[in-house]
C-alpha cells in the first residue's frame, strides 16, 4: 500500500460520543452527528479518537461505537477507527473489530503513557498492522501520549506496508514542513489542528483529521473547498474564523467544551462521563458569545 491506496482528502471530522443521562451512549443522537457532518460536505469521519472519550468507555462500547459509525454512514465518505490503548494486543483486537464491521482504516497512536524507543515504536506498528490488517494513519500527539514521532522515524515508519497516512498534532509546522519534504510521495498528510490547515495545505497537506466540523458546520469543509478550488481570498476568511473558533477550548475541558457547544446548537451533544464535568452557566455564556460571534447558534436555528 502507499498514498494511492486510499483517497483521504479534505476535512475529516472526529466526533465526539453522545452519552445519555444514566451514562448509556446515545446511538440515536451518534447518528445525528453523523448525518450532519456528512450532509455538512465533511469528507471522512473518526469514530472513537479522544473526542470520542474512547478512554471512558468500555471495550464493547468503542467496538459498539466502531460498528454504529459504519453502519450510519453507509459509503457515503470513509470511516477510520481509532484503536488506541497502552497494550500492543490491545490495540490489535480493536483494529480487528474496526475490520470486521467495515472501517476503511484505523488512526492509532503510539502506546498511551508509555514512553518507549524508536525501535519500540517501529515494532508496536508493524504488529498493529501486519496482525490488524488495515489501511493505517500514524497519529503524533506527542503532548496527550508522551511519545514524539520524529520526521526520522517517520520515514521507517512509512515503509510498513499498511501504513498510508500521518495525522500530525505535533503543533509544529516546522514538523509538518519536513514531512512534506521527506514523505510526502509515501503517504497522505493531515493536520491535526484546522486553525493550522490553510499554512498546512499551502505546503503540501492532504487534509485535516480535527475537532470542529461538528459545531462549524459546513465552515470546516468549505475551508478545505474554497482552498483547493484556488479561492485564496474565502480560505484566508475562514481561517481567521476557524482560529476564532478554536478559543472555545480556553473556556473549560476541550471535549466538554465540544458536548457544550453542540448542545447550545440543538445537537445530541449529550453528557460527558468522569472525571469530567458539565459546564455551568459561566462558561456556557461564554461558548455562547463565541458561537453567536461566528453566526453559527443563528445558523443551525435558520436550517431546523
Amino acid at each position: 500500500m502507499n498514498r494511492n491506496s486510499v483517497n483521504w482528502h479534505g476535512s475529516f471530522a472526529v466526533i465526539v460520543t453522545p452519552f445519555k443521562q444514566d451514562g448509556s451512549i446515545d446511538e440515536a443522537g451518534y447518528r445525528q452527528i453523523i448525518d450532519f457532518i456528512i450532509d455538512s460536505g465533511c469528507h471522512g469521519v473518526i469514530t472513537a479518537g479522544s473526542t470520542g472519550e474512547f478512554f471512558l468507555m468500555s471495550s464493547d462500547e468503542r467496538k459498539r461505537v466502531f460498528e454504529i459509525c459504519v453502519d450510519q454512514t453507509a459509503g457515503r465518505v470513509p470511516v477510520i477507527a481509532c484503536p488506541a490503548a497502552i497494550r500492543t494486543e490491545d490495540v490489535v483486537d480493536y483494529t480487528k473489530a474496526a475490520k470486521k464491521v467495515g472501517c476503511d482504516g484505523v488512526m492509532v497512536l503510539p502506546p498511551i503513557y508509555v514512553k518507549i524507543s524508536d525501535n519500540e515504536i517501529e515494532e508496536f506498528y508493524k504488529r498493529v498492522a501486519g496482525e490488524g490488517g488495515l489501511p493505517l494513519m500514524l497519529y503524533n500527539s506527542p503532548f496527550a501520549v508522551n511519545v514524539y514521532l520524529t520526521p526520522k522515524l517517520i520515514e521507517k515508519l512509512v515503509k510498513i506496508d499498511e501504513v498510508v497516512a500521518i495525522k500530525d498534532s505535533s503543533f509544529d509546522m516546522l514538523q509538518f514542513s519536513n514531512l512534506v519534504r521527506s514523505v510526502k510521495d509515501e503517504i497522505r498528510l493531515f493536520i491535526g489542528l484546522e486553525h493550522m490547515f490553510v499554512p498546512a495545505l499551502a505546503i503540501g497537506a492532504d487534509g485535516a483529521v480535527a475537532m470542529s466540523p461538528p459545531i462549524a458546520g459546513r465552515m470546516a469543509s468549505e475551508l478545505y473547498d474554497s482552498y483547493v478550488a484556488g479561492d485564496l481570498a474565502r480560505a484566508q476568511e475562514l481561517h481567521v474564523r476557524m482560529a476564532r473558533l478554536y478559543d472555545i477550548f480556553e473556556v473549560g475541558s476541550m471535549y466538554s467544551c465540544i458536548k457544550e457547544s453542540l448542545k447550545l446548537q440543538g445537537m445530541p451533544g449529550g453528557y460527558t462521563r468522569a472525571p469530567m464535568l458539565p459546564f455551568d452557566e459561566e462558561q456556557k455564556a461564554k461558548l455562547a458569545a463565541i458561537l453567536s460571534e461566528l453566526g453559527l447558534l443563528e445558523a443551525r436555528k435558520a436550517a431546523e
